[in-house]
């Protein structure tokens, strides 16, 4: 029974409408985000604890490299509050359009505490001495406290991660709450126009009825070509081949034709015109002229 609920489930981006997409694009964009950040960071971890194990005289590229990478972790811890602010922005935005509170929805335990560590761990930061090796010790005591500080911050990552799913799941379940029809996958989209096409008729245009003017015209063109064109009768399963010659007087075989057949006057000879119709359904004359007798 739960296998049949969840079954009709629309996936996240496309419940509600396609309200959840931007969300979902945000929300893997920020973890993305997050595993750089983690790779730097603990790439970093192992460049101080090499540095601190090296002191007092630490090799020099190893503290070069060391320094890069402390700056490239600083950078993109930024960048990852910056896309975790994007993400709950546009999270809050889906909320709202769906008639619901964000803070109701959004707001977990996990997410304040990854906020409150954030902050904690830039205030430490900010409060270090300076790394300047003329001066070891406050050198050591730096290095010494931002060990504890790239490892909270790796748990951070995690701790963000475990929120950015649990918020998740809160936001779908507030887009499967609203009224709005899920937006279709483009797969169902293309079986929809196939069936509509399976279902669709052909609009075949009527056939013109072998009046005056039309038969006007047949004998014009047997005058023009200057010798008899085969005309096809087919009514019903059987066919008819009669000649129209040039100047014929065609009341007699216009009367001896019975209503309902559809008339093929060709410009040229087909293939064995005096046969049972044989090699006529394949011919193609762009010039035949055809009617149906009414």
């Amino acid at each position: 029974m739960t296998q049949d609920v969840a079954a009709v489930r629309p996936p996240f981006r496309l419940a509600a409408g396609g309200a959840g997409a931007r969300v979902e694009w945000a929300t893997w964009g920020l973890l993305a985000v997050a595993g750089v950040f983690a790779a730097v960071a603990a790439d970093d971890l192992a460049y101080v604890l090499r540095v601190r194990a090296a002191l007092p005289s630490p090799d020099l590229h190893v503290l070069v490299a060391g320094q890069g990478l402390g700056t490239a972790q600083m950078v993109l811890f930024f960048v990852l509050l910056a896309a975790v602010a994007g993400w709950y922005l546009l999270s809050a935005a889906a909320v709202r359009g769906l008639g619901e509170e964000p803070a109701t929805v959004l707001r977990t335990t996990a997410l304040t505490v990854f906020q409150v560590g954030a902050a904690a761990t830039l205030v430490a930061g900010a409060t270090l001495p300076h790394a300047d090796l003329l001066a070891a010790h406050g050198f050591e005591v730096r290095l010494r406290w931002m060990i504890p500080i790239l490892a909270a911050r790796l748990a951070l990552v995690v701790l963000l991660g475990v929120a950015v799913f649990g918020v998740r799941r809160r936001v779908y379940a507030a887009l499967l709450r609203s009224r709005l029809a899920p937006r279709r996958s483009r797969s169902q989209e293309q079986a929809s126009l196939l069936e509509l096409s399976k279902r669709a008729v052909p609009v075949v245009p009527p056939l013109p009825v072998a009046g005056d003017a039309w038969w006007s015209e047949v004998a014009g063109r047997a005058a023009a070509a200057g010798t008899a064109l085969p005309l096809l009768e087919r009514s019903g399963g059987e066919r008819r081949w009669h000649r129209v010659g040039p100047g014929e007087e065609l009341t007699a075989l216009r009367e001896s034709l019975p209503p309902g057949a559809t008339l093929t006057l060709f410009a040229t000879e087909p293939a064995d015109p005096d046969a049972t119709g044989a090699g006529t359904d394949d011919f193609d004359d762009p010039d035949a002229l055809t009617a149906v007798v009414r």
